[in-house]
């Protein structure tokens, strides 16, 4: 039987079809990482336990984000923090801005913690308007949202999130961003902190290594201090500290973000257009990633017929508010992109041309 978590997420791709379902750094990962990591097993850093305080990665992080030490909580990937925020910060409840990554149901009832969904139709291209904003201002809770949205791709301006995080502070709640996408999203600017703001941010994505996961919550450092000292002991292992500890300082590492950002920036809009002029609603994206409808071709069957060709892309009908005609497909390499619109324009033709009465050229893409 499939793994619950792979259902809930995705699933794996078939071993003949390319995955565009996880929405990784399309430069793959950096080209020294093979030698870094060579360097950590050479020193035999795999036979101690980390630093406790993990000084040093937090100080490598510090430095490559822009950020104090002081206010880094490193843990196992973004999804660890998401998971154990609400329960460290001992939250009522939790509101989250939907449709967004994450097991929220699951972890409300884990905690014991009211959840509310907030849904935002994908195609109005904002989210927060002043219904909206004001509805979020709960006491005693946490607001979630993910910056860049993810599956969607729009992207919240840093005011607005500074203007909701000061209102919530001061009914003893808090805002928690998720910009685990922030270092691949062209033209973004990373948050800063402001009261009743928490960040939680990811290298897996950013440098694309998902069998070495890292992330860290970004928070003022008296509060970053409680948080460490509720984390169970060495979340991030040694082998995971020394690379990233590295990798980091090299000079080389802006630049290599830089050229994958500048490569999505050219890509995205490149394959959005090719999908509109299928007949596909194409959403309008600050990702690696885009969103993508298709109308009367429904997973998992849409699915599946593209990975028969070679094409695996993501269900987003796992996502809150979205149905079984939604995907999300990543952004990779030109080439990689051709053979996505390929098999996109394969597989739409043919089931469409199987729906008698459907019209395709009826679906627009939003501005």
């Amino acid at each position: 039987m499939q793994h619950a978590a792979l259902l809930k997420h995705g699933g794996q791709p078939p071993p003949w079809a390319e995955d565009f379902s996880a929405p990784l750094n399309p430069l793959g990962p950096p080209y020294t990482i093979a030698d870094l990591l060579g360097e950590c097993v050479k020193a035999s850093v795999y036979t101690r336990y980390p630093s406790p305080d993990y000084r040093g990665l937090r100080e490598a992080i510090a430095a490559f984000h822009g950020v104090d030490a002081g206010e880094v909580v490193v843990v196992n990937g973004a999804a660890e923090a998401l998971t154990l925020i609400p329960a460290m910060l001992r939250a009522r409840r939790l509101i989250v801005i939907e449709p967004s990554y994450g097991d929220h149901g699951v972890q409300a009832r884990l905690w014991g913690v009211e959840l509310r969904r907030v849904l935002v139709d994908p195609g109005t291209g904002s989210w927060l308007g002043q219904d909206v904003f004001y509805s979020l201002l709960v006491d005693h809770g946490i607001v979630l949202l993910t910056r860049p949205n993810n599956p969607v791709g729009y992207l919240v301006a840093p005011d607005i999130i500074y203007e909701l995080a000061e209102k919530l502070s001061r009914r003893d709640s808090m805002l928690v961003v998720d910009e685990a996408f922030i270092d691949l999203a062209p033209g973004a600017e990373p948050l800063g902190l402001t009261d009743g703001l928490i960040v939680v941010r990811s290298f897996t994505k950013a440098f694309a290594l998902p069998g070495i996961r890292l992330g860290y919550i970004y928070a003022e450092a008296s509060l970053a201090s409680r948080l460490r000292l509720m984390l169970q002991p060495w979340p991030v292992s040694s082998i995971s500290s020394c690379v990233y500890s590295k990798l980091l300082s090299t000079t080389s590492v802006k630049n290599y973000l830089e050229r994958a950002r500048s490569l999505i920036a050219e890509e995205a809009p490149r394959i959005r257009s090719a999908l509109s002029s299928m007949g596909l609603v194409a959403y309008p994206t600050s990702a690696p990633f885009i969103l993508v409808r298709h109308r009367g071709l429904t997973h998992p069957g849409f699915q599946e017929e593209l990975a028969r060709r070679g094409v695996y892309v993501r269900d987003a009908s796992s996502f809150y508010g979205l149905g079984p005609d939604y995907s999300r497909v990543s952004v990779r390499t030109p080439g990689h992109n051709d053979l996505l619109l390929k098999v996109f324009k394969m597989v739409v033709e043919e089931q469409w041309g199987l729906l008698q009465g459907l019209q395709p050229s009826r679906a627009s893409s939003p501005s």
